[in-house]
């Protein structure tokens, strides 16, 4: 990933500077106190699964921004928690396809048998790659089953408060005109300040 990363970069005549570590214990040498923006995409929050790793997580973050400096969070929607359908083990699976040069796959995310642990807020989650074959899916890449902690509002609210971050903004997507009860929410990104 971060090959991948550093690849992007250089296509695009940007210099970047990629770091393989974890998000609980990470350390950016010369860096504490001087970041202006943190950013944590596609969930990636998700797999802290308790509430040890995601506060050291945020410690983290709040010790690499500098004041005013911003985290941005972009999460499942609050919305897939509270409406039951993980209970009833409806995941909302979803698939999209990946073209490459010299073939299409699908990418198949979630399965009804995905289960999930009211008590923790673990979704336990099929992951699939599978290649196509005209219209129809073929033979699967790879499955993995990833757990996945769906986070609240409020929880991400109580860590920011837990690390001197506040939160200054809610919305229902990255796209800042989607509120996060606009129909068009799908995403719960929430906005940080360091104070």
């Amino acid at each position: 990933m971060l090959e991948y990363a550093d690849g992007k970069a250089r296509a695009a005549g940007t210099q970047i500077t990629t770091v393989l570590g974890d998000m609980t214990s990470f350390e950016l040498q010369g860096m504490l106190g001087r970041l202006d923006m943190i950013v944590c995409l596609l969930g990636t929050l998700s797999h802290m699964l308790n509430n040890k790793q995601a506060c050291a997580c945020f410690q983290q973050v709040s010790r690499h921004l500098r004041p005013g400096g911003l985290f941005v969070l972009e999460l499942a929607h609050p919305g897939d928690l509270y409406d039951g359908s993980l209970l009833l083990q409806d995941t909302g699976a979803e698939m999209w396809e990946v073209d490459k040069p010299d073939r299409s796959m699908m990418v198949v995310w979630g399965t009804d048998m995905d289960m999930f642990d009211p008590e923790t807020q673990v979704l336990h989650r099929t992951v699939s790659i599978r290649s196509m074959k005209g219209e129809d899916m073929d033979q699967c890449l790879l499955e993995e089953v990833v757990p996945y902690r769906q986070f609240t509002t409020q929880e991400i609210d109580l860590l920011a408060t837990m690390n001197d971050l506040e939160v200054v903004g809610i919305y229902g997507d990255l796209n800042l005109d989607v509120s996060l009860t606009h129909e068009d929410a799908f995403r719960l990104v929430m906005v940080l300040k360091k104070k």
